[in-house]
């Protein structure tokens, strides 16, 4: 596959240890045959990508390389939405939902040598009043966990343990009604765990929507019961291994679309991102939104 013009995006705060110079060398290496035009970029802030990467669309660029965390991948994979812009990602986080789930290498030097021999594909978008969420959307005690999580200063399982039995000593439950298409409506009194998932991990690589496609036009719904939190919890270290589908009073299904309609109108996390919310949260989903570049034919071709 060729590229006339090739973006690359660094976030040189993501990826402790991780040496940009090595990462360089490997575009040096393997994609001298991609593209004749390659360029780089530091944004500092979200503010400058998102100019950067609107730079770089006027002037017609073809491919966006993203390196950086699960943070980056998403603020701007969602400017290409809708775009004929190619993303691909170079995995500098901990979570690293979008590699981690079209089984990309986590070593960002192998990384950068797949994208160079990789096929693109159409990937889902996921909504929730029209705010788009690529990887995931918490609603309930796993926004409080999230949250917590991305403050700690150390990544990995043993922080992400420590954010899930923190978090649920102080997060408040709202009575949440899910109303499904052509379904009975759903009641959950006290929602522990509430997500919406495009694809199938995030947090440290824990599975969370694990049966999430991205590509069918459909996202995983999971939920269950505060009621059950002391089970959930005694086996909570299964979301690394096998995922939530393994955890007993845990309920999952797939969803073109729902609403969901709250008590209490508190903020929901999307690609861990908080954003106010109101009581009532339209999901929808939107098929061949954004173009990934992938190791592996997970999803239909799309040509060029």
């Amino acid at each position: 596959m060729k590229f006339k013009k090739v973006r690359v995006f660094f976030n040189r705060r993501s990826g402790i240890g991780t040496s940009f110079m090595q990462v360089q060398a490997a575009f040096a290496k393997h994609w001298s045959g991609v593209s004749n035009d390659i360029a780089w970029y530091f944004p500092s802030s979200k503010e400058e990508s998102d100019r950067l990467v609107d730079l770089a669309i006027a002037d017609g660029v073809d491919c966006i390389i993203a390196g950086g965390g699960d943070g980056t991948i998403a603020s701007i994979g969602k400017k290409l939405i809708g775009t004929n812009v190619v993303l691909g990602v170079i995995p500098l986080g901990s979570g690293n939902g979008l590699a981690r789930h079209f089984s990309q290498s986590l070593k960002p030097s192998d990384a950068v040598k797949e994208l160079a021999n990789s096929t693109v594909v159409g990937m889902d978008v996921g909504y929730i009043n029209e705010h788009p969420f690529l990887v995931s959307a918490s609603i309930a005690w796993e926004t409080d966990m999230v949250d917590l999580y991305n403050r700690f200063p150390v990544r990995g399982v043993g922080s992400y343990v420590m954010a899930g039995i923190g978090s649920f000593f102080t997060y408040k439950s709202s009575k949440t009604r899910i109303l499904i298409p052509g379904e009975e409506d759903v009641v959950i009194k006290k929602p522990l765990l509430l997500t919406l998932g495009n694809l199938s991990g995030w947090g440290g690589g824990a599975f969370i929507d694990v049966e999430a496609s991205g590509c069918d036009g459909k996202l995983e719904l999971v939920y269950a019961e505060t009621i059950y939190a002391p089970m959930m919890l005694a086996h909570i270290t299964r979301v690394f291994e096998t995922g939530l589908k393994s955890l007993p009073y845990v309920t999952m299904k797939k969803v073109a679309s729902a609403t969901l309609v709250r008590e209490d109108p508190v903020p929901i996390l999307l690609d861990g991102e908080l954003i106010e919310a109101g009581k009532e949260l339209n999901v929808s989903v939107k098929q061949n939104m954004l173009k990934v570049l992938i190791p592996q034919n997970n999803c239909s071709d799309i040509e060029q």
